[in-house]
């Protein structure tokens, strides 16, 4: 779906997953990583960058990332991750307020239980997008 745009955070264990599966069902989606860890990394690369401890061009990259994480892009959906493989949480939150949470179970880490895992998640996304309403 063209034009797509969507935030990942959590620290469940799908969220190793997903990203990868994504990717190809979503193929000219832009995705975000704001998890924890990556935020962590950001901060980290402004710091070296106001510390005065990059190159010119470091510079100018840390700069952009001050910018970003100040005034993070809108997103059509924002996907949570929480909890383990076999009983992971997954939220799909829509720009506009709307918020389905899904119980997944993945049985397998093959490439159609991990399309039947997400089948429901990637629907919720595709509606953040066209606007329709969650049931």
């Amino acid at each position: 779906m063209a034009g797509l745009s969507i935030a990942i955070t959590g620290d469940g264990e799908l969220f190793q997953i997903w990203p990868t599966h994504a990717m190809k069902r979503f193929p000219h989606a832009t995705i975000y990583d704001r998890s924890a860890k990556v935020t962590a990394f950001r901060h980290a690369e402004v710091k070296l960058g106001k510390d005065g401890l990059l190159n010119a061009e470091g510079q100018d990259a840390a700069k952009r990332t001050a910018q970003n994480l100040a005034n993070p892009p809108e997103v059509d959906a924002t996907v949570t991750f929480r909890g383990p493989l076999q009983n992971g949480v997954v939220t799909v939150k829509c720009k506009a307020g709307t918020e389905k949470v899904f119980q997944i179970r993945l049985n397998g880490l093959g490439k159609k239980a991990i399309e039947q895992a997400f089948f429901n998640v990637d629907a919720a996304i595709t509606r953040c997008k066209v606007l329709a309403p969650m049931a």
